[in-house]
């Protein structure tokens, strides 16, 4: 059951499951309880409305959306919340059943002699003088939903209203469906705004989820629920209320996930039902061949049942045809019908539907994705697909990253006795299911291949799974150095050559790295897998070589010529990304970093790729550590945590729990970031020892929330490992933190030393500040501040001006402590994070009279009416707000609002403790 409870004007509350536990909606929502279902709709729609109500010019507003976009909400909103002193509203019942009686829709409203009354010019004359007197002097407002089914006499009484302005006619029509055609000349004229209302977005779909669960969700939860919906309102809201009332959704490491199926409880079938009611049976037929088939081509379904129905159904707006790979296909407009259908269709009904469409389908000369979808059918069915096809379906569907359908090919396949040739989706397919051990097992079984090429083949994936999966590092390196010593081919030693060099980047031995790549290149032609492998690793290595536009570039035609071989190795656009990630935030590109980081967890939450999910909420998780975004970095981290663990990626379990560890020291929960780093620590990870200097400054900054002297200690402990490294970039970042731990003293000559061979980016910012910092420059401090800012670090830039806030305190400068202080806390006022610079930062104070004239001038009195409210003078009142001004280094009043919140007046009367 779902409550509305009284809350701040801005928001609306609610209570749900187990009505205890309220959660609040944020501002740009608005949020309805119906039904004892939570429903949200947007507040720019509804502000749209409200504009039109207010516009002395418009006497009408229209909403256009398809079925269950919101707009039946949207009007019952409009409704709770108009001004009953102002307006009387009327609402309109037009249906079906009421579309062919005069004035049907108006019925309840007029006087019954009426309704006997010939439809002309007097009825409606009569008709519109019973609303106005019915509605006691104030402003009429005619709400009608689903305008497309009003009567001939609403339609004239509503527009003649309108057009005479005695009435406000908001009404609410299908796209498709059209509007009367008088509703649509007021709008034309201009007398009434068209609002279209679209379905959500994806980032919509998310902060719904978020905001209804009052938790964050996992990417893979918000593509499946926007996948199913296509942002349509009412489903998504049917959706979640199954979600809830079933307890599909769990919460892991804090965040909520899904599982699968969706669930189908009878409410929100008996919904799609009635959606759906009024098919004829060949349409209803074609439905559920969609609902098994996905993706079908409109011929094959149209030979199934007949053109006619599959052209009704499109029109009806059920069915979509798109163009794919330059063919149509035919799918649900909305999958989650598909989700009801398969789960009420009876057993024997659902195999002959998949029977059907793979004979179908093989009748048509199928594609290789047609092929997947085939031998997909007949394995659901229990029928074991031709051993020919299985190798190429197997293939596709590892290219398509459908790991179930991959793993019951894999049985298929090894039961049919097939090779090698299956060695790359099997391994790779069970690796990144989450089954290593048994991804070694299976291509331990496979023998040893006679010709190299496939030697080499096999080795390559058993040693990625070695190296990624099990993280068993030195068993890695053996194979590939035993399988290189019986190797002579020129190719088939480029493979492992291009491996062993990924290896050792993830060993930390970047330079080692560059030149086994290179040496590789200058050996293989342009356009071989073995060259993309060397490409790859190159460009990582010079990421953290401190080599970043030569990074940029080489992993920018990395990524190129990974295209081709995207299918079989998708694990090279992962550390494509990881070199970007690092080449943009060891130099200070934050904000592009950002870019990057986000983007590719975007792709990878659209494949459904959890490996890639995971490494993607590492690097978000790092983008967010160098802003000092401590919330999303809590939040990337504990989804990529839920993965990782559930899918045994011990190396990068052990990476995501320190930086999940230092999220949470930041936080203020040390008793949290410890059990965080000891379960990485417990881990012992090998296989991601590049990343290890980022467990060790997640390990000084969890011994710094302690308040242990050690910290600073562990810090250089991590920029000596990225020494070791050659990785500068790194190196200068720990050097930094050592120096924001309260050490700069330590560590300032070296990060000179690097400044200097550095041509610019962030380590002559962190040179500069260090500098400041050691100096007790408070105008050093200041600019410090600033170039911290412009490198997108809100974080940075708050302890460089808080910094600087104590060096004038010290200096007897108040006035000017008060403005570094406030501006410290404006950019910190986001980040969440409690750090040495931020604790000891003293807060501005105004004094009382300042604080109460300031609060009174943010929320837009003016001086004059200020100064009445306290019976002072006006140029007192000024005064007082540019004492206020100066101690919170602001302008004016405009920026009052977002500082006043942040400390508390001085306990005194209207002395200046600047004075």
């Amino acid at each position: 059951m779902t409550l509305e409870v009284p809350v701040a004007p801005d928001q609306v509350g609610l209570i749900a499951g187990d009505g205890r536990s309220p959660l609040y909606v944020p501002r740009s929502w608005v949020a309805m309880a119906e039904l004892g279902h939570v429903f949200v709709g947007r507040r720019d729609e509804l502000d749209r409305i409200a504009a039109a109500m207010r516009h002395p010019g418009l006497s009408g507003a229209a909403l256009i959306g398809d079925g269950g976009a919101g707009k039946s909400r949207l009007l019952a909103e409009v409704v709770r919340r108009a001004d009953e002193e102002r307006f009387h509203v009327v609402r309109a019942c037009a249906c079906q059943a009421t579309s062919a009686v005069p004035f049907g829709a108006f019925a309840q409203y007029l006087p019954a002699a009426l309704m006997d009354t010939a439809f002309n010019g007097n009825a409606l004359r009569m008709a519109a003088d019973a609303l106005i007197g019915q509605s006691g002097g104030r402003d009429l407002l005619l709400v009608i939903d689903d305008a497309h089914q009003l009567d001939e006499a609403s339609v004239a009484l509503a527009f003649q209203m309108a057009r005479h302005r005695e009435a406000f006619v908001l009404t609410a029509s299908r796209s498709g469906e059209g509007v009367p055609d008088p509703v649509a000349d007021l709008c034309t004229s201009g007398l009434a705004e068209w609002i279209e209302v679209r379905p959500f977005t994806r980032d919509e779909v998310r902060e719904i989820l978020s905001t209804t669960l009052g938790g964050p969700a996992e990417g893979v939860l918000v593509q499946r629920c926007w996948d199913a919906t296509r942002g349509n309102a009412f489903l998504l809201r049917e959706l979640i209320t199954a979600m809830l009332e079933t307890g599909a959704l769990t919460l892991a490491e804090g965040v909520w996930r899904g599982g699968d199926p969706l669930p189908v409880t009878s409410r929100l079938a008996g919904l799609v039902d009635k959606r759906l009611a009024g098919l004829t049976p060949e349409c209803r037929r074609a439905l559920e061949l969609l609902a098994f088939g996905d993706s079908v081509s409109p011929d094959v379904l149209a030979a199934l049942v007949s053109r006619a129905a599959v052209e009704t159904a499109e029109a009806r707006g059920i069915v979509k045809v798109e163009r794919l790979g330059g063919r149509d296909r035919a799918r649900l407009a909305y999958p989650l019908y598909g989700d009801v259908l398969r789960a009420r269709a009876p057993r024997l009904r659902a195999r002959r539907c998949r029977e059907e469409l793979a004979d179908a389908v093989e009748a048509a000369e199928p594609g290789a994705d047609d092929l997947l979808r085939v031998a997909a059918w007949r394995l659901e069915n229990g029928v074991q697909p031709p051993a020919g096809t299985i190798a190429a379906a197997m293939r596709s569907a590892w290219s398509h990253m459908d790991l179930p359908l991959s793993r019951q090919l894999a049985a298929c396949a090894v039961d049919a006795g097939k090779g090698v040739e299956i060695a790359e989706p099997l391994g790779y397919g069970l690796m990144f299911a989450g089954r290593p051990g048994d991804a070694e097992a299976q291509l331990a079984r496979l023998g040893r291949p006679t010709r190299e090429r496939e030697r080499a083949l096999l080795t390559g994936v058993r040693a990625f799974n070695l190296a990624f999966g099990l993280d068993s590092v030195s068993e890695a390196w053996l194979l590939l150095r035993a399988e290189l010593h019986d190797l002579h081919g020129g190719e088939p030693r480029a493979e492992l050559r291009a491996l062993q060099a990924l290896l050792h980047v993830f060993a930390g031995r970047c330079q080692t790295a560059v030149v086994l790549a290179e040496q590789v290149m200058a050996e293989t032609p342009a356009g071989v897998r073995a060259r993309c492998v060397a490409e790859v690793a190159r460009g990582v290595a010079l990421a953290f070589l401190r080599r970043p536009e030569e990074s940029l570039a080489a992993l920018a035609e990395a990524r190129e010529h990974s295209l081709r071989w995207q299918g079989e190795l998708p694990w090279l656009e992962i550390f494509i990304e990881l070199g970007r990630v690092h080449a943009c935030l060891l130099t200070g590109r934050f904000l592009e970093a950002q870019e990057c980081a986000t983007e590719g967890y975007d792709r990878a939450v659209a494949r459904q790729f959890p490996f890639a999910i995971a490494w993607f909420c590492l690097l978000r998780g790092l983008v967010a550590r160098a802003r000092g975004e401590v919330r999303e970095e809590l939040h990337r981290c504990r989804e990529g945590v839920a993965i990782a663990r559930d899918h045994g990626n011990r190396g990068l379990l052990a990476v995501l729990l320190a930086q999940l560890a230092q999220g949470l020291a930041l936080a203020g929960d040390v008793k949290a970031a410890r059990r965080a780093l000891a379960e990485a620590d417990g881990l012992d990870q090998r296989s991601l020892w590049l990343l290890q200097p980022w467990i060790e400054l997640a390990r000084s900054w969890v011994a710094a929330a302690g308040n242990s002297p050690d910290a600073p200690a562990i810090a250089q402990k991590g920029a000596a490992l990225a020494r070791e490294f050659g990785a500068v970039g790194m190196e200068a970042l720990a050097l930094h933190d050592v120096a924001r731990m309260g050490a700069p003293q330590h560590v300032l000559g070296r990060l000179r030393e690097l400044a200097g061979q550095a041509g610019g980016g962030a380590v002559p910012l962190y040179a500069a500040h260090v500098a400041a910092a050691a100096a007790r420059d408070g105008d050093g401090l200041a600019a410090s501040s600033a170039g911290l800012e412009r490198l997108g670090s809100p974080l940075l830039a708050a302890e460089a001006a808080a910094e600087q806030a104590n060096c004038h305190r010290a200096a007897g400068d108040l006035a000017a402590a008060s403005a570094a202080a406030a501006r410290a806390l404006r950019l910190a006022k986001s980040s969440g994070a409690r750090t040495p610079a931020l604790s000891a930062l003293e807060r501005p104070r105004l004094t009382r009279r300042e604080h109460q004239i300031a609060e009174l001038a943010a929320k837009g009195m003016s001086s004059k009416e200020i100064s009445a409210h306290f019976v002072l003078s006006v140029r007192t009142v000024e005064n007082h707000l540019q004492r206020a001004y100066r101690k919170l280094g602001i302008g004016d009043r405009a920026e009052l609002g977002a500082l006043l919140g942040l400390f508390q007046p001085a306990p005194d009367d209207d002395r200046d403790p600047a004075t």
